[in-house]
């Protein structure tokens, strides 16, 4: 950087002054011109060294050069002097970085050439907007790319048209492409395996098409891979150009090696079919290399002295018959060892029993030389973390007498423990430390007065106090350690000897790069200001908070040396992501429906339903230069007109056709990150949407207010204010409750608050943690709504891998809902009470429902209630088995998750739970269960499944199955 810089203490008075006659005088006054406009810009004054009043001096000079240029966003720094009344007249003459916003190619060979892919090669390298300093790489690219062409002799040359207010650039190539190289004669040496003609044409060489190197060697690299797929791993083409005619003509000559076909052959003892690609991966390799073989022999010896062939052999031969080249592992397993016995012996100071439970050694067992020394090493580690630090542990393996025969042996396995002298802690000392006292230090520690010594925590104990001191700015500190063992060995005493060495505090902190994002939200996540202790901590920290923000495609903090090696400047270069993000899709939606057929006598049955389905989302973050985000989302379904969902769930005819109903929703998210500068988020949401349930369908636009904040890292709180207004058409239940028919439009005024702790290790598809949240709502007339009520929902999941398992995971979910309607008196269509009634429930869309893909799944959306024969009033489904919603849900799931192949899964599971119309008729004795099955598979666009669910003492007139086709897990 410095090497650019020219710096220059112009002198105007005396012909004879020096640059001696400025130093130690003060500075009058501090000019800044940006091609010669002058400026008084902040972030530009607060980074000159050379104040006014203070004496001049070359070392304060030379920062302030040093910090304009680190801004990146100059070219070029030049500093005049002159004396004025005893004073320096300082000026800094600014040259600013032209950026380069748009690239254009002209000349007479530009028409004949793909110059959007030229401009894509130079974008894909140089960025959106390549300095200009880097114009020579790219004519060299550009160069390059047009040889690769065909065009072998270019022209490029290059100019720069130069803009003011604002700085940029338009970067000019003129391209003289020259006459293109055509392919000539091909001569072809060796014989490839199809005709001369389809293999050229495969190759995709003709007489006289353009001569493309690169494009020739990848079709080339393409054919040889295909050959090998087939068998044919030793298969080469190796082209030769030989130009001609002044370079107009490439004459080809092909050498062509199809190479024998590979056969890969086991001999002798038989090993798994499913394993023989795995152990010799030749065809996944794509190779017979030697060293591969080698590895493969090994992978299969390895493999049976696993399964306790301690004496497994697997050598590999080649030979070549009738033009195949067969290669041969001939396998022999030998007897089979299995433990008769584990003894352990010298283990005075240890109980058997606190390490007999992990070892892998036990009577019964296959043996394994690998598991014998993971069992060694397992003793050892445990007694130098007792303090044994020169204990060791020796096997021995001897065979039975009398119990081997032809295939099995049986084996006594023994591990005899020397223990050794055990060593305390006697004293922990730090000397050398003056700013962390004895206690701080020693609480950062884990060797103790008193505890075991352990050999290898005195090296983390060394690191950890040196991290300390660097996350104060002792950047070249150091930390030696002493030991000082009693004559014995019992016992020893350890010394930290710390030496300091300099502070170093951060000086600046320069922000380049940022163009939307306002200088003051990148400050405000740094975690390091100036005047600073120089932590490398708080530096990483900052890092970590810039690139969570998502506003940057790159954000990267370096440091900057100057004169004073006590002070740092800090340099946080931004590269901002696009602002705008946009994605739409659409496909199709299955899923099983409740229905009233004609034919079931009115009675509710199951349908599966497919409708086209599409959405639109859009986002804006970066808002007015801060981290705010607005997003729109949008999607909607249209279901078939003889869907009966119409019409008042009304029974279907044949003749209906086309579309009915459509369902949609349409979302609108503004957030505000730290609202009123506190450590809360705010959200804004909008929400239209029209919805098709089981036995009633939906119409809501509402509008909420959010307050979300991380308590700790893994627990977070929200609050929130929703106005709903929503109206209910369609219903399908018969005997409606009294306030189903009085409140089918109403207005929903609620506060709501939730509490989340989340330790999962993913949120899509977790393998271990768990998740614990609970919600409740509280709905009034007081605050404006026309019903009442309180609803809480608690959620409890836990995820596990189990032990000595292929990644098989358990995955456990308990939901439960409880919800309360308040009293109030009913009213007619005229707005009138009706003496003597009060209504107490919740309206239709704010009861719980249950069945379907995420709750129980051998039932259909909506399908799982309580219901008796003769009716009871405390049913939550009618007498047609259509679902009228209640006040209690239970939910309980099980699944195990278990890894077949790549990104597919098989997954077992069982649901139960049920609604129940209050939360007083909740019974854990009418609980409905389902069985059953699916499949994951990860996909580029997510986790797909696909679930069969069986009912359990399933009821008169219900179906066995049901069957989902849904994204991301179950839960």
């Amino acid at each position: 950087m410095l090497g650019a810089i020219v710096l220059c203490l112009a002198i105007q008075g005396s012909a004879g002054a020096e640059i001696v006659d400025y130093l130690g005088k003060p500075v009058g006054t501090v000019r800044l011109l940006v091609e010669n406009r002058e400026t008084a810009e902040p972030a530009l004054m607060e980074v000159v060294e050379t104040v006014v009043g203070q004496p001049l001096s070359m070392a304060l000079v030379r920062e302030s050069i040093v910090h304009l240029f680190s801004l990146g966003r100059f070219e070029d720094v030049r500093v005049d002097a002159a004396l004025d009344r005893g004073r320096v007249a300082l000026r800094y003459e600014l040259t600013p970085v032209h950026s380069v916003t748009r690239i254009r190619f002209e000349g007479s060979g530009a028409a004949d050439i793909d110059t959007g892919e030229l401009r894509r090669s130079l974008t894909d390298r140089y960025g959106g907007s390549p300095a200009l300093g880097r114009v020579a790489d790219m004519t060299r690219l550009i160069t390059e790319a047009l040889r690769e062409r065909g065009y072998l002799h270019p022209a490029v040359t290059s100019r720069a048209e130069i803009e003011h207010a604002p700085e940029r650039a338009t970067l000019v190539f003129s391209i003289e492409s020259g006459v293109r190289t055509t392919i000539g004669a091909v001569d072809i040496v060796g014989r490839p395996t199809m005709s001369t003609d389809e293999f050229l044409k495969r190759l995709g060489i003709a007489r006289g098409s353009p001569f493309r190197r690169e494009a020739l060697n990848t079709r080339i690299e393409r054919y040889t891979e295909e050959r090998r797929r087939s068998g044919y791993y030793e298969a080469k083409i190796v082209p030769v150009a030989r130009l001609a005619d002044s370079d107009r003509v490439a004459n080809l000559t092909l050498t062509v090696a199809p190479g024998p076909h590979v056969n890969v052959v086991f001999a002798g003892d038989a090993l798994p079919a499913d394993k023989r690609k795995e152990f010799v991966p030749v065809e996944r390799e794509a190779s017979v290399d030697e060293d591969l073989l080698e590895d493969s022999s090994n992978r299969i010896e390895d493999y049976l002295r696993a399964q306790g062939y301690r004496d497994a052999r697997a050598p590999h031969t080649r030979g070549e018959y009738d033009n195949e080249l067969v290669i041969t592992f001939t396998v022999t397993k030998g007897p089979q060892f299995r433990v008769s016995t584990v003894e352990v012996s010298g283990n005075a100071s240890i109980p058997l029993a606190e390490f007999a439970a992990g070892l892998r050694m036990k009577a019964g067992a296959l043996f394994s030389e690998s598991r014998l020394d993971a069992d060694v090493l397992a003793i050892e580690d445990l007694y130098r973390r007792r303090g044994f630090a020169s204990a060791r542990a020796r096997p021995a393996v001897e065979p039975v007498p009398g119990g081997a025969t032809a295939s099995q042996v049986q084996v006594a396995v023994r591990i005899v423990i020397a223990e050794g002298v055990r060593t305390m802690v006697e004293a922990v000392t730090f000397e050398g430390n003056r700013t962390l006292d004895e206690a701080a230090l020693r609480s950062r520690v884990r060797s103790q007065p008193g505890e075991p010594f352990v050999p290898n925590l005195l090296a983390v104990d060394r690191d950890a106090i040196q991290m300390a001191y660097q996350n104060l700015g002792y950047e070249s500190g150091t930390v030696e350690t002493r030991r000082r063992f009693s004559q014995d060995g019992t016992r020893v005493s350890l010394a930290f000897d710390v030496r300091e060495g300099p502070r170093v505090f951060v000086d600046h902190v320069l922000i380049v790069g940022n163009v939307r994002t306002r200088t003051e939200a990148i400050e405000r996540d740094l975690q390091v200001k100036p005047g600073d202790p120089f932590s490398l901590a708080a530096i990483n920290e900052s890092q970590r908070r810039l690139t969570a923000l998502g506003l940057f495609r790159r954000a990267r903090i370096t440091e900057l040396r100057h004169g004073d090696e006590t002070l740092r400047d800090l340099l946080v270069t931004i590269e901002e992501a696009p602002p705008t993000t946009i994605g739409y899709g659409g496909g199709l939606e299955g899923r099983l429906r409740v229905v009233r057929r004609a034919e079931d006598g009115g009675v509710a049955a199951e349908r599966f339903e497919v409708a086209p389905r599409a959405f639109f989302d859009a986002g804006r973050r970066n808002l007015f230069g801060k981290n705010r985000s607005a997003n729109l989302f949008a999607s909607v379904s249209l279901h078939p007109k003889d869907s009966p969902f119409f019409a008042g769930q009304s029974t279907s005819t044949p003749s209906d056709s086309g579309y009915g109903l459509t369902e949609y929703r349409l979302v609108g998210t503004f957030r505000e990150p730290r609202v009123f500068d506190t450590v809360a988020d705010a959200f804004i949401n909008i929400t239209f949407e029209q919805q098709i349930r089981s036995s009633f369908n939906f119409a809501r636009r509402g509008a909420s207010a959010n307050i979300a904040r991380h308590l700790t890292p893994t627990v977070s709180a929200t609050a929130s204010y929703q106005l709903q207004r929503t109206r209910v058409f369609d219903p399908s239940v018969e005997d409606q409750p009294l306030i189903d028919r009085v409140f089918s439009q109403f207005l929903l005024s609620s506060f709501s608050g939730s509490i989340i702790r989340d330790t999962r290790s993913d949120a899509v598809d977790p393998t271990a943690g768990g998740y614990l949240g609970a919600n409740g709502q509280i709905a009034a007339r007081g605050i404006g709504s026309e019903v009442g009520f309180v609803k809480s929902f608690f959620t409890a999941q836990m995820f596990r891998t189990l032990p000595h398992t292929n990644r098989i995971v358990f995955a456990g979910n308990a939901r439960l809902g409880l919800a309360a309607g308040f009293p109030r008196e009913a009213i007619d269509a005229q707005d009138q009470v009706i003496a003597g009634l009060s209504i107490r429930d919740l309206p239709q869309s704010e009861r719980f429902y249950a069945g379907g893909d995420s709750t129980i799944r051998g039932f259909a959306l909506d399908r799982v209630g309580t219901h008796h024969v003769p009716a009871k009033p405390s049913d939550t489904l009618d007498r047609d088995l259509l679902p009228k919603g209640g006040n209690g849900l239970v939910i309980l799931n099980a699944e195990l998750r278990v890894p077949v192949w790549g990104g597919m899964a098989m997954v077992g599971f069982f649901d139960t739970g049920n609604v129940f119309s209050r939360v007083a008729d909740i019974d854990f004795g009418e609980l409905r269960s389902a069985v059953g099955g699916g499949i994951r598979y990860k996909s580029p666009v997510g986790p797909i499944r696909v679930d069969l669910g069986f009912k359990v003492n399933r009821r008169p007139g219900e179906g066995l199955t049901a069957w989902f086709i849904s994204f991301g897990q179950a839960f």
